[in-house]
């Protein structure tokens, strides 16, 4: 029994030209749902005027450097290093079942990369701006590139990929490779900017 993210398939590579990389435009992600009833009614006050008091649980957003340093470092303690070194372990994981020849049986094995996201997103953003951006931005490119890797997938029973379905597979390997480089955006900016790294590197072969 195959789990989500798994799927066995024969590679036609033969057709594909440097074009198809060149032409893509990336995974597109699902528009949002827009439900929510634009004529809900507010409950109304009988002070319109009075302006509405903070709540007294709101957590202030860090604005120094020494308050920014201070939530990353939190951020970072409770659950953003794992969350970090579990994402780059599965993506390499992911990665190693990247077809390299035409023609070449392969099992696209995508679980653990989808719970690995899962985990990151449940993190929150990290607090530090440049960094922020690094980290959405991986998150973001690694899951379109395993929608439309699996996306794939030849349809009807057949086991080999059409030339479009190849195309396709090819342009998810491009949105993946640039998770990477932003996941290693990510790590080194937490190194650079606030000497935080892990105590193996998650990079290397065997960690």
């Amino acid at each position: 029994m195959n789990r989500p993210g798994r799927a066995r398939v024969g590679l036609l590579l033969t057709v594909v030209t440097a074009a198809l990389l060149t032409a893509c435009t990336g995974t597109e992600a699902d528009p949002a749902r827009a439900d929510a009833t634009p004529t809900t009614r507010p409950t109304s006050s009988p002070t319109p005027t009075s302006s509405p008091s903070p709540s007294p649980t709101a957590s202030p957003t860090p604005s120094t450097a020494a308050e920014i340093a201070e939530a990353v470092d939190k951020w970072y303690t409770y659950g953003g290093e794992t969350a970090m070194v579990s994402l780059i372990k599965e993506a390499r994981n992911a990665e190693s079942d990247r077809p390299r020849e035409a023609f070449e049986l392969v099992v696209l094995d995508f679980g653990g990369l989808t719970e690995a996201l899962s985990t990151a997103r449940l993190m929150g953003p990290i607090p530090d701006p440049k960094t922020r951006t690094a980290w959405a931005a991986a998150i973001e490119h690694l899951d379109g590139a395993v929608r439309e890797i699996l996306d794939s997938v030849p349809k009807s029973g057949r086991t080999i990929q059409s030339p479009q379905e190849t195309g396709q597979m090819l342009r998810g390997w491009s949105t993946f490779d640039e998770g990477i480089k932003s996941l290693k955006a990510a790590q080194a900016l937490l190194n650079r900017r606030f000497g935080l790294k892990p105590s193996v590197d998650p990079w290397e072969a065997g960690a």
